[in-house]
Order: C-alpha cells, then structure tokens, then sequence
C-alpha cells in the first residue's frame, strides 16, 4: 500500500472506474463520489475486493458540506464530476452548468479550505474538455488555441477550466488541467445522451444504420482510454513538474465521423464472420445538429515533452477492442 487517499469524484462512469482500477491495483486507497446519474453500479462491482481500500460515497459535488468533509481525507483528488454531453447540455442548460462549473468550485473551495492543514491535499487533476475550444481554427490545436465553446456543456467547462487557472494564480493551489479529447473504450455505454462510439456500435448490433448527423464530415480525435489512464499515471507521477500548467491528451489523429462509421461497420462484420454487413446497415443522414463541433484534432506536444506521453493505440485496434467487450457484454 501506498498509504495514500485518492478522491475521484464521477468515480463510477466510464472513465473514473477506470482510473480508479488502475488505482486500487497499485496500492493506492480510493474514495469515489458519485451521484449514480450517469455513473454504473457493475463499473465498481470488482472494486469491493479491495475491502480496506475501497470506499464508495453516493452524493454529489454539488453537495459543498460532503465535498468538504471527503476532501479533508484525501492526498489526491482527481475531479471528473460533470455532466457529459454537449447535446443534453442544450436541453438542460441550467442543471449542466450547476454541476459543470458550480460544482467544479465546490471542490476548489474545499481544496483551497484543504491547504491549511500540516498535511494538504498536494494535488487537484481537472478533466476538462477539448469541446471549449469549439471548431478548430487551426490545427492540431495546442494549448493556447482560443476558447470558443459552442454549448452549455462547453461554456460550463471553460468556466470551470478558467477558475482552476485562477486558483492556482491566486491561491497557488496545486491544480493540473487536462482538456481530454475523445475518449472510448470498455465500460463505455448506451445511457441517456451517449457518445458516438456506443450508439453506433448499438445501432449496427441491433441491425439498424448508423445515424450520420450532418454531412459526416465533421472530425474528432479519438483516444483510447488505457492511453487517458497512462496519462492520468503521468501525471501523478511527475506533477510537481507541471503545477499550473493546461495540458492535451488526445492521439494527434483525426477522424471523420463517415470514417468511423465506415470502420465500425467493417470490425462488426469481421466478428460476425460476414464478408460485409446488409446494404440496410449503409449510414444514414440526419439534419446537423446546434452546437456540434466541426472539427478536433490535438496538438500533444506538451505533454510528448514533459511527460513522455506516447499513444500507441490506433482507432483500428481500440475499437476491435471496445466491439470485443460490447458483444461480450451485449450478447
């Protein structure tokens, strides 16, 4: 063990059961918060073999007075808290903010709160977002890219981004922020407003065409999320190094969303053991939607140069993986 606390709060969704696997496998004693809105019970089922250091806490960061009191506990917080999709966001803007950017000052407030103590919390990791860059103006698209986010989950997530910024200038809290590109793989799944990796996978299982909003031109960087876990591990290895600083995780790749559909529709058939899926499967286009980035693809010099981060995980192979834990899963 190594005697240290981590609080990942958001711990059960796709990417904090994640990190805290990784976690809990090398020693470390993990506190999650989470409200169960979008996070998944089966996600954290293996967690309770680690029976003294694991603890589960349902509530949210939008709750000051637990967030708090968790905080005082801990070595390390990572805050993942958020709500996820930009779409929803546009449905339910006021309640995105309020956990988004309200509850991302929650946890800087008690952190802050924290830094008094003999013993303080002597690092806060902040998943921010590649969407508060908005469409690309130029790419790949480094660090000092304009803000521009085009949602209210955006906007909620520049804010939150911008207040880390200021509490380290102002408090010199010991904040890192990593604006995450894309990010798929196992545990990732169809609930509510979902990603595009899921649906599609959903959709094509199913036997139903994938829906293409807009010309399908539109491009992501996709990054798979054991390569987002090596860098959450870079980062807590090395964060004295870094304190202060905005850094991008992606794969410095970008992918078209006919692409992806294309490629998907080829790793499905090639496990079902078809030399190709029904032409009824072919993409089908919908009417673009508010709000939705035209174009993403990161610049990951900064962290190649500070931390050594060196994605290997091509969109081919992740996604063979994440259709593999899908079928497994599904059927």
């Amino acid at each position: 063990m190594t005697n240290e606390t981590v609080l990942i709060t958001g711990g059960a969704g796709f990417i904090g059961s994640h990190l805290a696997s990784h976690l809990l496998s090398n020693g470390y004693r993990v506190i999650i918060l989470d409200d169960m809105s979008r996070g998944d019970w089966e996600n954290m089922r293996h967690f309770y073999n680690y029976s003294d250091g694991f603890y589960f806490v349902c509530g949210s960061v939008k709750d000051f007075p637990l967030v708090d009191r968790l905080v005082q506990e801990v070595d390390y917080v990572f805050h993942l808290a958020a709500q996820v999709h930009w779409e929803e966001s546009i449905n339910y803007p006021k309640e995105s903010f309020d956990v988004n950017a309200t509850g991302t000052l929650n946890v800087l407030e008690a952190v802050r709160r924290n830094m008094v103590k003999r013993e303080p919390v002597k690092l806060l990791v902040y998943a921010s977002s590649s969407e508060v860059y908005g469409t690309a103006q130029y790419v790949p698209m480094d660090e000092n890219h304009v803000l521009n986010p085009q949602s209210p989950y955006a906007a909620g997530k520049a804010a939150a981004d911008r207040l880390c910024s200021a509490y380290h200038q102002v408090y010199k809290m010991p904040v890192v922020i990593l604006r995450q590109f894309n990010t798929y793989g196992p545990r990732q799944r169809v609930k509510g407003y979902s990603a595009v990796i899921p649906i599609f996978v959903n959709r094509i299982l199913a036997n139903r065409p994938p829906i293409i909003y807009g010309d399908g031109n539109q491009t992501k960087d996709f990054h798979y999320i054991d390569e987002l876990i090596n860098a959450y591990e870079l980062v807590l290895n090395n964060y004295e190094n870094i304190i202060g600083r905005v850094m991008n995780f992606g794969t410095g790749v970008e992918t078209s969303i006919n692409d992806l559909a294309s490629l998907l529709l080829k790793i499905v058939a090639e496990k079902l053991g078809r030399p190709k899926l029904p032409q009824e499967l072919t993409p089908v286009h919908g009417p673009e939607r508010p709000g939705e980035v035209r174009r993403f693809l990161a610049d990951i010099g900064l962290a190649r140069k500070l931390l050594g981060f060196d994605p290997k995980v091509s969109l081919a192979e992740g996604l063979q993986k994440y259709v593999d834990w899908y079928m497994k899963e599904h059927m």
